[in-house]
């Protein structure tokens, strides 16, 4: 693994159309108990202007550790409430990026 550079993941979302409100809401009941998650540096909830009802969640990791120790912690479960959303028909609802260049 990776300790000297900030990690990015991606989780990509799909619900009906009209029912953005009720991710929107899980999405904040969870990151305030993620809050002050060591290593996390942000995350976000997006919503597409093309694709009614596609959603994606961004967050910011210090390194690849601090994410791997959250992955495999017991906070990791605050998230479960959203796995029912997540876009299974997309080959990996989620995506792990490293940052390749900066303006």
């Amino acid at each position: 693994m990776t300790t000297d550079t900030d990690v990015r993941v991606i989780l990509w979302y799909r619900v009906p159309e009209g029912d953005v409100t009720s991710l929107a809401e899980t999405y904040r009941r969870i990151g305030d108990q993620l809050a002050g998650t060591p290593g996390m540096v942000s995350s976000e909830l997006l919503s597409s202007r093309d694709e009614p009802g596609v959603l994606m969640v961004t967050s910011r990791w210090r390194t690849e550790d601090d994410l791997q120790r959250w992955v495999h912690s017991d906070t990791h479960r605050h998230t479960t409430p959203l796995r029912p959303y997540l876009d299974t028909g997309r080959t990996r609802p989620w995506e792990t990026f490293d940052v390749a260049s900066e303006t």
